[in-house]
């Protein structure tokens, strides 16, 4: 995986492709293959966020890792006790590229200690998958801490390997907003006047919920700004790909966690509080084991708050039925998506909006739209493509 020119990660094959491999790549890449879990009538599936045998407002009990992390560190807390307990002997997760501060790296942490090193958001391209056939190699229990689309392709890949379906113990899949390029990363460097080669440290978030944008150049100089700044008062660019996400919740995952902010937007710095659904027996076990060892501190709560706090992810999913009608009609290839309850989402939507999400998307599809990045307007689009 190279960066391309608009500030992605893309492959670059380094020999031929067999027809075997490609097929396989085409199985379990989640760029083509997301399945949901709503292949079965279980009473606690809500349309939007899948099964919900827990839900809680949550925080780690650490003061030090709540404050440090992105939002309230209960991914890193679960993390560690993963390891802690024995039930894993790594966590695959990713972490700052010391070769690039604007990027991310896979890494595969043994140790609580190696888990602190990747806490923060990382709002950067990642080959979050690059390492995992390497992993598995090991033999040993792991859990992965990611984002959804890879919680799907391990799910795909389990399917395919049954040393996926033996030593993939444990997932975890944070709420994601969407994968932006760099751009936004380089265009707050811009405004410092500042390169990227002038950098030594780059962090979006983290130390306060949202907590500061961080650039430490490598002379020494640091440089802030807000969440504002960053997300709202500057464009930022994503791919198409994510405009049609059926799943930036983490439905396959067993635990899944966001931000808990009332009304989907942080109103400037608060003490950092996630929103955590435990979707699978072992989340369930897993929470209520970082409950009982004093590790999270939880608050029971239900979908009505998760539908307030990540407003913009009830919208998307509710428009995805409208925005794949768009690419079928445009006759495009249309990715395979299973089992996610589009269709029930939609129902719940006036139909005017979803036809302007019809439209919008259609006309953008065929003015060629594809892998060239688009703005990413999450914070004004509730409801137009």
């Amino acid at each position: 995986m190279r960066e391309a020119q608009n500030g992605h990660l893309r492959p670059r094959p380094s020999r031929p492709i067999a027809p075997r491999e490609e097929a396989a790549v085409l199985r379990v890449c989640p760029g083509i293959v997301v399945r949901g879990p709503f292949h079965t009538n279980a009473p606690d599936q809500h349309c939007t966020w899948g099964s919900l045998r827990r839900v809680v407002r949550a925080h780690a009990a650490d003061p030090v890792i709540r404050h440090r992390a992105s939002t309230a560190g209960v991914m890193t807390a679960v993390s560690r006790h993963l390891l802690d307990s024995g039930r894993v002997a790594g966590v695959l997760h990713v972490r700052p590229d010391p070769d690039n501060p604007l990027g991310s790296l896979a890494t595969l942490s043994r140790t609580s200690e190696e888990v602190a090193q990747g806490m923060g958001s990382r709002y950067s391209t990642c080959a979050t998958m690059e390492t995992i056939l390497d992993v598995l190699e090991l033999d040993v229990p792991v859990g992965v801490a990611m984002k959804p689309c890879d919680i799907a392709a391990v799910r795909n890949l389990q399917l395919e390997d049954s040393r996926a379906r033996n030593r993939i113990v444990f997932t975890m899949a944070m709420f994601c907003g969407t994968v932006p390029n760099l751009k936004a990363s380089t265009d707050f460097l811009a405004r410092r006047g500042l390169s990227r080669q002038d950098v030594a440290e780059f962090r979006w978030r983290g130390y306060g919920c949202p907590g500061p944008t961080v650039a430490r150049t490598r002379d020494g100089r640091q440089y802030s700004g807000t969440y504002q700044e960053f997300w709202v008062d500057n464009p930022w660019t994503t791919q198409f790909r994510c405009k049609i996400c059926p799943d930036a919740v983490g439905l396959q995952a067993d635990i899944a966690a966001g931000d808990a902010w009332p009304g989907g937007w942080p109103s400037g710095e608060d003490e950092g509080w996630n929103a955590v659904i435990a979707h699978t027996d072992a989340g369930e076990q897993v929470l209520g084991e970082c409950e009982s060892a004093g590790l999270i501190v939880a608050e029971e709560t239900d979908a009505g708050h998760l539908n307030d706090y990540q407003s913009h992810h009830v919208d998307l999913r509710n428009m995805l039925a409208a925005r794949l009608a768009a690419i079928q009609v445009a006759g495009l290839p249309t990715p395979e998506f299973r089992d996610l309850a589009l269709d029930q989402c939609a129902a719940s939507v006036d139909p005017g909006v979803l036809g302007r999400n019809f439209a919008g998307t259609l006309e953008r599809v065929r003015r060629g739209h594809g892998d060239n990045p688009t703005l990413a307007d999450y914070a004004e689009d509730h409801g137009e493509e």
